[in-house]
């Protein structure tokens, strides 16, 4: 049984596929050869990448919270159509854990 974890990560989309084993796995077929999957993924990640700078004032990598803050509403609905299709495509492989809908910011 697969694991798909739904977290944000700097120049990787927010599908992360674990295997039973717990290691990080780069495929799973039904998500790696579907189309729809892979285009939010990738909408997903360049969104969340879009909030970082590089190289401003002393700082090497800065992330832009609040822009992010601002931008998480299109994030949700994103992850949203993300989990719609994973349970639209399961089989029964894997079980989906969602870390980033539920983000709660001080």
């Amino acid at each position: 049984m697969y694991t798909i974890r739904l977290m944000n990560e700097f120049l990787h989309g927010p599908i992360w596929i674990y295997d039973q084993d717990e290691t990080i796995r780069l495929k799973h077929s039904l998500i790696s050869n579907d189309t729809i999957l892979q285009n939010l993924n990738e909408e997903a990640a360049t969104l969340y990448d879009s909030f970082y700078d590089f190289d401003i004032g002393d700082e090497p990598c800065v992330f832009d919270d609040e822009g992010y803050k601002a931008a998480f509403p299109k994030m949700k609905e994103l992850i949203e159509k993300i989990k719609q299709r994973l349970n639209e495509i399961n089989d029964g492989s894997f079980t989906v854990e969602d870390y980033i809908t539920n983000q709660k910011f001080d």
